[in-house]
């Protein structure tokens, strides 16, 4: 019941379609669908680390696509990459087809000596 909610709310918050609702419900890590759903109340335009998966190798073409969707990337290695995503386009990335999975990237400190 609870992710019907969240998945009306961020429709709602960031003008996303049928298509791109489903595909954050899908293809979103729970931290990600949750800081999503804070920030689509509070400020759709912020922006979100995001690492993800795509089911293929990410060529130039694809890389554009992601671009077009809303994504600015920053790195992209075989089927991997980074990208900051405005909250309000997060749907949009998510709904294209080779897109795998989404998640919140962590900030990681290194071990002190």
């Amino acid at each position: 019941m609870r992710w019907s909610w969240f998945l009306v709310l961020v429709a709602l918050g960031v003008g996303c379609k049928g298509g791109s609702t489903a595909a954050l419900g899908a293809k979103c890590d729970a931290s990600l669908r949750l800081r999503v759903e804070e920030l689509a109340r509070a400020d759709a335009d912020s922006l979100l680390d995001v690492m993800g998966q795509a089911t293929l190798a990410l060529d130039e073409a694809h890389q554009k696509k992601l671009e077009s969707a809303g994504a600015r990337i920053q790195l992209a290695n075989g089927d991997l990459f980074t990208a900051r995503i405005p909250v309000k386009r997060m749907g949009h990335v998510a709904a294209l087809d080779f897109v795998k999975s989404l998640a919140l990237s962590q900030a990681r400190e290194p071990l002190a000596p």
